[in-house]
Order: structure tokens, then C-alpha cells, then sequence
């Protein structure tokens, strides 16, 4: 007798499959949710979801717009995170009943509830706040407080700790402009804050952040300037499709003594960015740039499940001020761009 392993669909082939069987499952989940008799659903999810990537986790909850909502989430995994985005991509569009997120949304009212951890009972209502917003970057760093903190091991502190930002900020939202946690032991000072004063603070950052900042760096190389612009904030989660990293090394012909583009290099340079950029069509974008001693390097960040790297590629072969160099790697935590310091 013969045997044969079922083949494992392609990431495109999997987000395609899930989608197709959705509307058979729907009116079943739909049921269930009324009458509270699961049967074989969660199983059923979840072989669909590991078609997709066996470590991603799903959930179903109460939406924000619409009753329901249907998550896959990545859980911080900045490996997952593009499969969780391209199968977010495929979602049909919301309606009255379902929407579809690929991280868990923030739940404020949860913080109203008593959380059952490590043997203890918390009231998570009595959970405090001291936070710090950064002077240079919009990120806040936080140290939570809770009166029975004292009495539970760090394990289960640190796991109250974030469960509580996720509440409060959505996954996404503690990614993108929290820091640094830590779950206090020592009592609340008397300046600590309530949840909900740290999320207003972090609404307020992104608000002034809902549009690209490019942040201006400067050093010095054996004498000579450095100079790097970095969109801000720079965190992977905030471009979770693009996952892999394409270099652009471009040498300039006209410069000043410290070795920095002038005028006709620099509208050259600028010119083959933004049409680069245009070229990518939301599958890529310019993320970082540094330039010294006659040489600039263009940092795009890419999603891998198109052709986008090869976009880049192609448009800046064009340039015609010295040789280019290109190097593509699958980068979906942005290390590429670690040395920038931000």
C-alpha cells in the first residue's frame, strides 16, 4: 500500500482557502455563539489557522464596530506577523456582524474584572501606572503597580503586566509605543495613574504620529559627517507585511568637501527615491536612508510575498551615477536598520 502526506498549501494558496471556506463556517460560529454548543468549530478553526502557520493563535471576541470579531494574531512574533497580515488582506470587508483584526484589539472594560493567576484572585481595577514618554522618541516606558504584586512570583507579574497594556492598548498599540515594562513589587507612589490616563497619553502620541516623522541622525566616521534620516517610530509592527529588507548602495558624483550630496546628485537621489517608492504601490516603502563620503544607501523594506523586492531592484538600476549595489535578506524584525540607534 501506498501513502502519501498531504501536501502543505503555500502561504497564498492557505489565506485563499481560508477565506473560500469562511462563509460555509460562518452561519455555524454565528449559531453557536447564540446557543453556546461549539461541537467540532474550534477544532475546524484551527486546522484552517495552522494552514497558515501552525504558531499563530486565533480567538474569537466581541468587535468594536461589529458584534463579532474573528483574530488571528501573530502574539509579538515578528516572523508571523506578515502571514497574519496578508491573511487579514484577504478578509472580506467588515459588516454589521464580523470584523477580522490580525492582533487583538484593546479592551478596556476588561480591566473591570477580577483575573484568577497563580493562585491568587487580582482585582484589576486596583492596577497602577507610572510611566515615562521618551524625549528624543515616541515611546513610553511603564512600570505597573498592584498592591497583591508583592505576594506573586515575577512570572506571573510580568504576564499581568502585559495582559493589562494589551488591554488597554490593543497588541499593536504596546508594540508600537511602549518601551520598556516592568511589574513593580513596591507599593504605587502617589503620582501613579489609572489605565486610563496612560491611554490617553498614548493616543494622544499617536495622533501626532498618524502621519510619517522623519527623525534627522548625525555622526562622524573617521572625520567625516554622517548623516541618516529614519522614519519614525521605526517598529516592525508598524509595516507587518514588509518582511524583507532590500539595500540600495548608489554612489554620487557631485558633493560637497565633506562628502554629502549637492545640487544635482541631490534632486537625482531624491527623484529615483520617490520613484521607487511610487513604483511599490503600498508593497514597500522607504524606511531609512544614510549618507557619507559620496555614497548613499536606501533602506526599503519589502513584502516578500510579491514582487516588490524585485520593483526596487529593477527601478534602481537606472541610476547612472556609479555602480549599484543591491542585497535583499528576509529581515521582519528590521535588524538591518539596528545600527541607527532608534
Amino acid at each position: 500500500m501506498i501513502f502519501s502526506r498531504k501536501r502543505r498549501l503555500a502561504p497564498a494558496e492557505a489565506v485563499a482557502a481560508f477565506w473560500q471556506w469562511w462563509p460555509q463556517v460562518r452561519p455555524r460560529v454565528e449559531a453557536a455563539v447564540q446557543t453556546g454548543d461549539w461541537g467540532t468549530i474550534a477544532d475546524e478553526v484551527s486546522e484552517r489557522v495552522n494552514a497558515l502557520d501552525p504558531e499563530l493563535e486565533w480567538e474569537f471576541s466581541s468587535g468594536s464596530s461589529s458584534a463579532h470579531a474573528l483574530v488571528v494574531t501573530p502574539c509579538g512574533d515578528a516572523k508571523l506577523r506578515a502571514t497574519a497580515a496578508r491573511w487579514l488582506a484577504g478578509a472580506p470587508a467588515p459588516d454589521a456582524t464580523w470584523e477580522f483584526h490580525a492582533s487583538r484589539q484593546p479592551d478596556p472594560a476588561a480591566l473591570e474584572a477580577e483575573m484568577q493567576i497563580g493562585g491568587a484572585e487580582l482585582p484589576l481595577a486596583d492596577l497602577r501606572y507610572v510611566f515615562e514618554v521618551d524625549e528624543d522618541r515616541p515611546v513610553v516606558s511603564v512600570h505597573v503597580h498592584h498592591p497583591m504584586f508583592g505576594a506573586l512570583p515575577e512570572q506571573v507579574r510580568t504576564q499581568v503586566a502585559f495582559l493589562s497594556l494589551d488591554w488597554l492598548l490593543g497588541e499593536d498599540g504596546v508594540e508600537t509605543w511602549i518601551q520598556g515594562v516592568e511589574a513593580a513589587v513596591a507599593p504605587p507612589p502617589a503620582d501613579a495613574h489609572t489605565g486610563a490616563a496612560l491611554k490617553a497619553t498614548v493616543d494622544g502620541i499617536a495622533a501626532a504620529h498618524r502621519e510619517p516623522v522623519w527623525a534627522l541622525l548625525s555622526a562622524e566616521d573617521r572625520g567625516m559627517p554622517v548623516i541618516a534620516t529614519v522614519q519614525m517610530p521605526l517598529r516592525p509592527v508598524r509595516f507587518p507585511r514588509f518582511d524583507t529588507h532590500v539595500a540600495v548602495t548608489l554612489p554620487f558624483k557631485r558633493m560637497n568637501e565633506g562628502g554629502l550630496p549637492v545640487e544635482g546628485s541631490l534632486d537625482a537621489l531624491r527623484a529615483l527615491e520617490d520613484d521607487i517608492t511610487a513604483a511599490l504601490d503600498g508593497d514597500g516603502d522607504l524606511l531609512a536612508h544614510e549618507t557619507s563620503r559620496g555614497v548613499r544607501k536606501l533602506h526599503y523594506y519589502v513584502d516578500g510575498g510579491t514582487g516588490a523586492a524585485q520593483v526596487v531592484e529593477r527601478r534602481a538600476a537606472a541610476w547612472s551615477e556609479g555602480k549599484v549595489r543591491c542585497a535583499r535578506s528576509y529581515d521582519p524584525e528590521f535588524d538591518g536598520l539596528d545600527h541607527l540607534g532608534v
